[in-house]
């Protein structure tokens, strides 16, 4: 298969940089105190690949830019691979200062999403890498598979090697962990702090598969996006 110019210049890129010391196993906290104790070792665990699922405007961008943040602050570098471009730069833009790397990445075209993240965790210079190439809602049975089984199994040996969090925006068969958002009704807490704190949201997580009971979380609303907590640039829903 012909590599594309976007393919060439991302491995151009990759050799310029040292991959990181490896070692096994682990977690990373999310950051997010009430998510993290319902997390096996108490964080997203390294090595493997988790599935972050829920709707549009459920939380799940704003609870992923808080765990990354989190990483970031030890050092760590981060990429995420952006197959829809869809995420809103402004929001990320914390992301950057600091040691380590943040890289976002867009393939012109979005089949080469796999192909990227396969060649950022075969790297192994990045401590966490995302997927975001799906839209869908917390039902993955009604959902298309987001990669293959073949491919799924590839990068989570990736991840392994280089004792990475792998996280995708969608459903893959074989993930260690689940984590499925919805979102709850905006709650104002003005009327006993004063106007010019931002409002909390419930924010409803699922974590594992069969049988998983939901907990609500409490996620940060800022007053001029309206009921969304974090905001992308995905169009009109569909």
């Amino acid at each position: 298969m012909r590599r594309s110019a976007a393919i060439v210049e991302l491995e151009r890129q990759i050799e310029k940089i040292e991959s990181r010391p490896r070692s096994s196993g682990g977690s990373v906290p999310t950051g997010v105190s009430s998510l993290d104790t319902l997390l096996p070792e108490g964080g997203l665990p390294r090595g493997q690949v988790v599935e972050w699922l829920g709707p549009r405007s459920s939380g799940k961008t704003t609870l992923l830019r808080a765990a990354f943040a989190g990483l970031r602050a030890t050092g760590e570098s981060i990429a995420l691979i952006d197959s829809a471009h869809s995420l809103y730069a402004p929001d990320w833009t914390g992301l950057i200062a600091g040691e380590g790397r943040f890289w976002v990445i867009r393939p012109p075209d979005p089949t080469e999403a796999v192909w990227c993240a396969d060649l950022i965790l075969r790297s192994g210079a990045f401590g966490a890498v995302a997927l975001l190439a799906s839209t869908h809602g917390v039902a993955p049975v009604h959902t298309n598979l987001l990669l293959r089984r073949s491919v799924t199994i590839r990068l989570q040996r990736l991840a392994e090697e280089a004792n990475a969090v792998f996280v995708t925006m969608g459903h893959v068969p074989l993930a260690a962990l689940r984590l499925s958002f919805r979102p709850g009704r905006v709650q104002s807490v003005q009327e006993a702090f004063g106007p010019f704190l931002p409002s909390v949201r419930p924010v409803w997580v699922r974590v594992g598969k069969r049988g998983a009971v939901e907990v609500p979380l409490l996620c940060p609303v800022c007053p001029s996006w309206g009921p969304e907590p974090a905001r992308d640039r995905k169009g009109p829903a569909t």
